[in-house]
């Protein structure tokens, strides 16, 4: 009962989550459809709601589902208040009057309402999955309240179910009571049957003693009589003694007939009585005094029977020498003795006919006696055990109604919950209202995300044609990536070769500050020549062999800009090979590693100049020609790098 209950409040709150969410979430698209232009009122009417349900960029942690289980857990929260809220504007003055009776115990658990709940959770969880994929998906926001209709609805009908379920266990149990307060009415009623029993059982014992009482105030009497019979034939006996005559014996006989008919007539009546008390003997309970009472009047009985006895055959005797006295006397009578003799013998017959009765009348006591005390003992017996019966169903009848109360007081909490959730269900009712109207107010919200997603395709289109035009972009960056990645390699290996040949020029240039090699005259000779009288290679020139004024004006040799750093820069080496064209012919023996490195100083020089003017004409061009500002920042950082990068080994004068 217990586990039901709990399932059923769990049920309940259920119920109550899944109404006030159905509630929450129409109003998100309105919120989706203002797009930030809320009110601080609506923010203060949708707080959970409409905040969690705003798109995030991509690369959120929200759109990747971190921030999913915080989500879940806010609104885990927040239900538990809005749902006491909902239920105290819905109806105030029940729960005012019966808060203190809902005492609903609780348990672990959780069997059919953990599943329930978890059943709910995905349901909400599929809701707000189809409900995000609406807002990133604009057509397919009608469809959306379809699928929470039908959500809904399955949702209703689960709920009925268990609702049906729920009365259905409480007709059950409902039905166990009444089988319960059946029993009890049973067990009642035997105990009645049991106590009335026992009453009739004193009764009767009642009455078999005053019937005992009765029987002994009989014996009494008789033996009072047999006494005065006694008395009377002590009488007689006397006037025989004194001869009495033959008319007072026949007036004796006749009495002795008359007391033999009253003592067989008191006979009958004492044999009704002993039946009459073996049948009030079996029926009732004796105690053990009585029983010795009983015993007691029985050898009393006895003894008065044994008496009786020898006083009739005392009589018979006397009767006998009677006889002889009138046969001796009266010989003229003996027609008449002949007929008392045969009365005489009927009545000794009458007489042993009666002791044999007796007999078996005593047997026949003796039987009764002894069952007698076999059913006092059953009886015993019965009386403990239903004793002991009375008290176990005394103690489940505490039990019982024990349990009738709590059963009681359940139903009163049953009852104060379905008002409750009838109450909801009527909010509920309302809530579907509100939702047709929400569901009309979609319709025309789909009329413009109609408009919208036309002009979705419109600026799609317009990013495709963006996109392919980043595509070129983004291929001539890479070409000129690899190119200079090239220049970088070559860079690197002339790197080296200077590094090899500034160790050499250390050793060649300690005593040739005022030399300069002939090799590099020669060479730097053709390619002037070779170049067309190129101004690159004049100034080296100058630079080189030091020049004067005079002389530079003699050439026409003018000098220009200083923006020419590579060239400029790595003139100044050259100027430590000090030297005269007088001394060449000195080194004509230097080894080939000279030659080399002569060879790939101007090349280096003439290489470094070409390039430099390529990358100023290039990053001219990307500049007009580049509308990303990312790429037209980059390609004059990749143009420029490079001379530095180049002339950084150049500027670096070698040791004197």
């Amino acid at each position: 009962m217990r586990g039901s209950i709990a399932t059923y409040k769990d049920s309940l709150t259920q119920i109550a989550d899944g109404i006030l969410d159905a509630a929450d979430e129409p109003h998100g698209p309105q919120a989706l459809a203002a797009e930030g232009e809320e009110s601080p009122a609506s923010r203060r009417r949708f707080p959970r709601r409409s905040l969690p349900r705003v798109s995030p960029p991509p690369g959120s942690p929200v759109a990747n589902g971190v921030d999913s289980g915080r989500q879940d857990e806010g609104n885990a929260e927040v239900s538990p208040s809005r749902l006491q809220r909902h239920i105290s504007q819905q109806n105030p003055h029940p729960m005012g009057n019966h808060s203190s009776k809902v005492n609903v115990p609780k348990q672990d658990g959780l069997s059919n309402g953990a599943i329930q709940t978890q059943e709910n959770d995905a349901v909400k969880r599929n809701m707000e999955l189809k409900y995000a994929n609406s807002q990133s998906n604009g057509q397919e926001r009608p469809g959306l309240f379809q699928e929470t209709n039908i959500s809904l609805a399955a949702v209703k009908v689960s709920l009925e179910a268990e609702i049906k379920q729920l009365r259905v266990q409480l007709d059950q149990e409902h039905e166990s009571a009444l089988v319960l307060k059946q029993k009890l009415q049973e067990e009642c009623q035997l105990n009645e049957s049991y106590q009335s029993e026992l009453n009739d059982l004193k009764m009767d014992k009642k009455r078999s003693s005053i019937e005992l009482k009765e029987l002994q105030k009989d014996l009494n009497k008789k033996i009072s009589e047999i006494g005065q019979l006694e008395a009377e034939l002590r009488e007689r006996d006397m006037e025989q003694e004194h001869n009495i005559p033959m008319e007072n014996a026949k007036s004796t006989i006749m009495t002795l007939e008359k007391e033999n008919v009253k003592l067989k007539t008191e006979k009958d009546e004492l044999e009704k009585n002993m039946k009459l008390c073996m049948k009030s003997s079996a029926e009732n309970t004796i105690d053990s005094e009585d029983t010795e009472n009983m015993a007691l009047v029985k050898r009393k009985l006895e003894e008065t029977l044994e008496e009786t006895c020898k006083e009739r055959d005392k009589a018979l005797q006397e009767l006998a020498r009677l006889k002889q006295h009138i046969l001796e006397k009266e010989l003229e009578d003996s027609d008449k003795m002949d007929e008392d003799s045969k009365i005489i013998e009927e009545l000794q017959a009458d007489c042993q006919h009666q002791r044999t009765h007796i007999l078996q009348l005593e047997k026949a006591l003796k039987h009764e006696i002894e069952k007698k005390e076999e059913f006092m003992r059953l009886k015993n017996d019965e009386l403990h055990k239903s004793n002991e019966a009375i008290n176990d169903l005394m103690q489940k009848l505490a039990n019982c109604r024990s349990i009738v109360d709590s059963k009681n007081v359940e139903l009163l909490n049953l009852q104060t919950a379905l008002g409750q959730y009838y109450a909801e269900s009527e909010a509920k009712e309302q809530l579907a209202k509100d939702l047709a109207m929400v569901r009309e107010e979609a319709a025309k919200f789909s009329d413009s995300l109609k408009a919208a997603n036309h002009e979705l395709e419109i600026s799609n289109r317009e990013k495709d044609e963006m996109i392919a035009k980043l595509i070129q972009t983004e291929r001539t960056f890479s070409e000129g990536k690899h190119f200079i990645h090239k220049l970088e390699e070559d860079n690197a290996k002339i790197r080296r070769a200077l590094e090899q040949s500034m160790t050499t020029i250390n050793r060649m240039s300690l005593d040739s500050d005022n030399y300069v090699d002939r090799r590099i005259v020669i060479k730097l000779l053709v390619t002037y020549f070779q170049r067309n009288h190129s101004k690159e290679v004049l100034d080296l020139m100058v630079r080189m062999l030091g020049f004067t004024e005079e002389d530079k004006q003699r050439i026409g040799f003018a000098q220009h800009a200083a923006g020419k750093g590579i060239v400029r820069g790595m003139l100044g080496l050259p100027g430590r090979l000090v030297g005269g064209f007088l001394g060449g012919n000195s080194r004509g023996t230097s080894s080939p590693d000279d030659q080399s490195f002569a060879d790939l100083w101007v090349d280096f020089l003439l290489k470094e100049t070409e390039e430099r003017e390529r990358r100023e004409s290039s990053a001219a061009l990307g500049a007009s020609s580049s509308q990303d500002p990312s790429t037209r920042s980059k390609a004059p950082e990749s143009a420029t790098k490079l001379p530095s990068s180049s002339s950084s080994p150049t500027d670096s004068r070698l040791p004197p």
